[in-house]
């Protein structure tokens, strides 16, 4: 029973049930019109295909595509959506410009433009929040200029008390020199 349970066994259970499987299937493909258990006495039905009726109306032609770009209709947009149309705002032609100035590689063209844009704040880049978590920092810069350090603040003992003055590295001064025994 100890055995039963071990995932190799169990493994190798699952791969004799599928070859298994595999066999009867072939065997049905091979031989299954040779020694079929039920007796072909039942007539087959025939299916018929639904056919729609013929009309003698013809299509318009399809035209190219610099022809339909002039009769595309604008649908104006009603109801909760009715606002812009857009979700982002467009972007100011001095940041668009950095776009065709340099490459990639040399951190400017594409990689600047990407860098300026998402330097600004989403409320300047979007109309309204795009997610629902968006909302929970919307409009944030507006209060932050409202925030002040607490008055009885903790900050410096913990600076004084549990940081090091001299950083990671730190650089012996003469007086240690002098507490070493020789």
């Amino acid at each position: 029973m100890k055995n039963l349970i071990d995932s190799q066994n169990q493994k190798c259970w699952a791969e004799l049930i599928n070859k298994e499987l595999v066999t009867r299937v072939n065997w049905k493909e091979k031989y299954g019109d040779k020694f079929s258990l039920i007796p072909d006495t039942a007539p087959k039905k025939e299916t018929k295909v639904f056919q729609l009726p013929a009309r003698d109306v013809a299509l318009p032609a399809i035209g190219s595509a610099r022809q339909q770009e002039g009769t595309r209709k604008v649908v104006p947009v009603s109801g909760p959506m009715a606002g812009p149309a857009e979700e982002m705002r467009g972007v100011s032609p001095q940041i668009r410009s950095l776009l065709y100035d340099g490459f990639s590689k040399e951190q400017r063209g594409r990689h600047l433009y990407l860098r300026k844009r998402a330097a600004k704040r989403p409320e300047d880049r979007y109309h309204y929040p795009v997610l629902s978590s968006w909302t929970y920092g919307w409009r944030q810069g507006d209060v932050v200029g409202e925030l002040q350090l607490p008055a009885h603040g903790r900050l410096r003992i913990l600076n004084n008390t549990f940081f090091r003055r001299n950083g990671i590295f730190h650089k012996q001064s003469v007086t240690d020199g002098l507490a070493r025994p020789n």
